[in-house]
C-alpha cells in the first residue's frame, strides 16, 4: 500500500510540476516543429497548450488524492486521541456506569474485572487503536448487605464468604494514566439463589482521577 502511495505520490508531483513550470508551446517547438515543413501553419492555439497545463495540473492533483488516500488506508497519518480526549470518554463511561439510587446493574462478564465490558464501547473514537481499561487493582469492600439470611432476622453473611460470594468490591481500571475506581454494593432484597448463580444487581459508584491508579 505504501508502495503503491509513494508511486503515485512521485507522478502527481511531476506530473503537477510538467504542467506549471514548463512552457508546452516551447516543447512543441523544440521537439515537433523541426519535423514539419511549415510548423508555423500546424503550431496548436494558444487555448490548446492552456488545456494542456490545466490537464497535467489535474491529473497531478489527482494522483497526489489518491496517494493521501492509500496513505492513510496504511495508517501513515493514524494519530491516537490526545489525554484530555481520553479523559473527556474516561468521565462520559464514568457517568454512565454510575447508577441512581434504587437501581443497579449485573456485572459484565468478558473481561479481566466486573465492568470493563461496559467501560471499553464507551472510549472508543475514530483512531485505530482505542484506549482499554486496564484492571489493576480489586479489593472486597468492608460491609455486608440485605440477604435472605438478614431479612430473615439472621446475622447478613461476610462480604465474600461462601454464604456472601458475591458482596461489595471495588475495582480499579487504568486508561492513559487516567484512574477509574467503580465500587459495586448488593442491591438490598435479593437472595442468596441470585448471589449463589451471580445475578445480583450492583449499584455502581465511580470515580476518576487523572492520575494512574496509586
Amino acid at each position: 500500500m505504501i508502495g503503491a502511495a509513494v508511486f503515485a505520490g512521485v507522478f502527481a508531483v511531476a506530473f503537477t510540476a510538467f504542467g506549471l513550470f514548463v512552457d508546452p508551446r516551447r516543447l512543441w517547438w523544440r521537439y515537433r516543429a523541426p519535423k514539419l515543413d511549415d510548423p508555423e501553419a500546424h503550431e496548436p492555439s494558444r487555448a490548446s497548450f492552456l488545456w494542456r497545463r490545466v490537464i497535467l495540473v489535474g491529473l497531478g492533483l489527482f494522483l497526489g488524492w489518491q496517494a493521501v488516500g492509500a496513505l492513510r488506508l496504511a495508517g501513515v497519518f493514524e494519530t491516537g486521541a490526545d489525554h484530555a480526549e481520553i479523559l473527556d470518554r474516561v468521565e462520559y463511561a464514568a457517568l454512565n456506569l454510575d447508577t441512581e439510587d434504587g437501581q443497579g446493574r449485573h456485572k459484565w462478564p468478558g473481561g479481566d474485572g466486573a465492568w470493563d465490558a461496559f467501560i471499553d464501547p464507551r472510549l472508543k473514537g475514530p483512531e485505530r487503536d482505542d484506549p482499554v481499561a486496564v484492571l489493576v487493582d480489586e479489593e472486597e469492600d468492608e460491609g455486608d448487605w440485605d440477604s435472605e439470611a438478614s431479612r430473615e432476622g439472621g446475622p447478613s453473611p461476610e462480604p465474600g464468604s461462601e454464604a456472601d460470594p458475591a458482596g461489595p468490591f471495588t475495582e480499579r481500571y487504568e486508561i492513559d494514566g487516567i484512574c477509574l475506581t467503580v465500587h459495586a454494593v448488593p442491591l438490598a432484597g435479593q437472595s442468596e439463589r441470585d448471589a449463589a448463580i451471580g445475578n445480583l444487581l450492583y449499584g455502581v459508584t465511580t470515580d476518576v482521577v487523572d492520575s494512574p491508579c496509586g
